[in-house]
């Protein structure tokens, strides 16, 4: 009988306190800002509309890896802040990274108009962290995604 009370507890205690991470979507990512600090650096901006189905807001603590060309690394980025996605609303946030290019050689070759760039000529690998107001923690990983896809894949 205890095990029994034991294992609905734990059920009951999953259920409530579960994301609903697929209730997450992400309506729209667009670059909204960019500084460059050097021929090889740059701050970049990028702001997001999500609707935050699930129960807690979220907040994206960790990110970084690269931008691929042709299966070469193009640029390296990782994540400097990130706003609050809050629960339950659409809303719009912003986070901001670092990104260090790793191929100068090929962006001289595409050349410097970043409008003329194709998204379907990049790829993502990355790795990053979406933690939740409690505290809980939840990785995702990308490994040669598309980068007009990124959008749909959330």
């Amino acid at each position: 009988m205890k095990r029994i009370v034991l294992i609905t507890a734990l059920i009951i205690i999953a259920l409530t306190g579960c994301n609903r991470y697929s209730e997450i979507e992400i309506v729209n990512i667009k670059l909204s800002d960019v500084k460059i600090h050097s021929t090889s650096r740059a701050e970049v901006e990028v702001e997001f509309v999500v609707k935050n189905g699930s129960l807690r807001d979220l907040t994206i603590t960790g990110a970084d890896g690269f931008l691929t060309k042709e299966r070469v690394n193009f640029a390296q980025f990782t994540l400097i802040e990130s706003e609050m996605i809050e629960r339950g609303k659409t809303t719009t946030s912003k986070a901001r990274f670092n990104v260090e290019l790793l191929d100068p050689l090929s962006l001289f070759s595409m050349g410097l108009n970043i409008n003329s760039w194709k998204m379907s000529d990049f790829e993502i690998d990355a790795r990053g962290v979406v933690s939740n107001d409690k505290g809980n923690k939840r990785v995702f990983k990308f490994k040669n995604l598309p980068l007009e896809k990124l959008i749909k894949r959330f």
